[in-house]
Parts: structure tokens; sequence; C-alpha cells
């Protein structure tokens, strides 16, 4: 399962501070894209981490214990990638 994990730069970066760069989420948060974008008027600048579940779940931990407010964006993550890895499913 591909988890897509939005974060506002500053979030990005604390949150990057933290990963040990023997964790296993850490290339993840390395290759995190860039992301730029407006809609409907409203403009989003942050990163995209692009994770599998294990990677998801230890982004978390270090979430809950750095950054508590930046877990809802994480859950969020994660149930909506759940949800599309079911509908995919459902149409094999």
């Amino acid at each position: 399962m591909e988890v897509l994990i939005k974060l506002t730069p500053r979030d990005y970066n604390r949150l990057r501070s933290h990963v040990p760069t023997e964790s296993a989420a850490y290339e993840a948060i390395e290759k995190a894209g860039r992301i730029d974008h407006s809609l409907e008027g409203v403009s989003f600048r942050g990163y995209t981490i692009r994770c599998d579940e294990r990677q998801t779940r230890i982004i978390l931990e270090i979430a809950k214990q750095c950054c508590p407010e930046m877990v809802p964006d994480i859950d969020h993550a994660m149930t909506h990638a759940r949800r599309a890895e079911e509908r995919l499913r459902g149409e094999k």
C-alpha cells in the first residue's frame, strides 16, 4: 500500500529533523516531493512523502512524540490509502 503524506514546509522540516538516518522511513522523507498548487483559489505549498505502510507507521510514531499536531494528517493519509487499495481489490 502506498501512502501519500502531505505536509507544510515547516511540518516537513520539523519531522525530517527527528527521523534518524538509519530509520526505514528516512529514504521516504528524503525523497519527498515539493508541491505547489492552487485549488479554487486556495494555495498550498509543501511536500508529499510517498511511503509504504511500514514507513508510514514509523513516521506516525515519530510524529506522536515530536509533532502531535501532524498525527491527524498522517492518519488521514493512511485511511485514504487503505480505501483506495480496497476499491482496487473490489474491481478485480
